[in-house]
């Protein structure tokens, strides 16, 4: 095993490790508090700009740790491709070229960019960690919404050439706001992320954001939401992504939610579909 991997793999043992040693000295649901596991599987599709399509598949796993104004999640991806020529970061998949991003970096807005060939590279692997932050200043109320200040953080530790990373760290602070009107919610965030760049290929720092509106039924139990998310320019002549997006979640339980969702994409770096499942319970 090569020493990069080697490294890799120990400080993805590190990381674990803390943050398994921090769950267990956590106090628990005292004041308030709770840890919630949360996970997701998603499939992708898109051709964006290559002369072939991608698929993968994204398998989320997670906790989050809550207590009073203040929420930390700590997510680590499992990833399957069917070509390296996207990468899968934060932002979710971005068509960074992988092993061939100096093509990308060449490409003129229009060009379908033809990769060459892959003889053999990993379809399967482990994306890079993500740890998020949140901490609420208001509460939703009748004359205030809630308001939240946001953080984020992905490690560098995937592999690069397969599409599992960037190889890079990036980071993300931002805000969000919902509010509740009756049945109905709002929600609005947006953040800007410091993105690393790629070995031959420069990601601009962009601005994300997001609007959505759903409304609640069945006393709450379910509810249908419908959502927009779009980013600044992240590569050179590529159109930034963009999607439009609807889901449902169900409360399943008095501890567990389950989420469905699916999207399109509105622009050649999204990809051309996503459907996803995702689901929540309280430890």
């Amino acid at each position: 095993m090569r020493t990069g991997k080697v490294d890799n793999l120990l400080k993805m043992t590190l990381i674990m490790a803390a943050w398994a040693v921090a769950l267990a000295a956590w106090p628990g649901p005292a004041r308030g508090g709770s840890v919630t596991y949360i996970g997701s599987l998603q499939f992708a599709s898109g051709r964006y700009f290559f002369d072939e399509t991608t698929t993968g598949l994204y398998f989320l796993n997670g906790l989050a740790l809550k207590t009073g104004p203040l929420t930390l999640t700590a997510t680590v991806p499992l990833v399957y491709q069917s070509s390296p020529y996207v990468s899968y970061t934060a932002m979710g998949v971005l068509p960074s070229g992988g092993s061939g991003s100096e093509y990308v970096r060449g490409r003129r807005r229009g060009e379908i960019v033809i990769l060459p060939e892959v003889v053999e590279f990993s379809q399967v692997g482990v994306g890079d960690p993500m740890i998020s932050g949140g901490l609420e200043i208001t509460n939703d109320s009748r004359s205030l919404p809630s308001i939240q200040l946001t953080g984020q953080v992905k490690i560098p530790l995937a592999g690069v050439d397969q599409g599992f990373g960037t190889g890079a760290w990036d980071y993300a602070l931002g805000a969000a706001v919902s509010k509740r009107l009756g049945r109905t919610f709002v929600f609005a965030d947006a953040s800007y992320w410091i993105l690393g760049d790629l070995p031959e290929l420069e990601l601009k720092n962009a601005w994300s954001y997001a609007f959505s509106i759903g409304r609640a039924f069945n006393g709450g139990r379910q509810a249908l939401l419908v959502s927009y998310t779009a980013y600044t320019g992240i590569i050179t002549e590529v159109a930034p992504p963009k999607s439009l997006g609807v889901g449902l979640s169900f409360r399943t339980g008095q501890k567990t939610t389950l989420m469905l969702n699916g999207s399109i994409g509105l622009s050649e770096s999204s990809p051309d579909f996503t459907i996803s499942v995702g689901w929540s319970s309280r430890l």
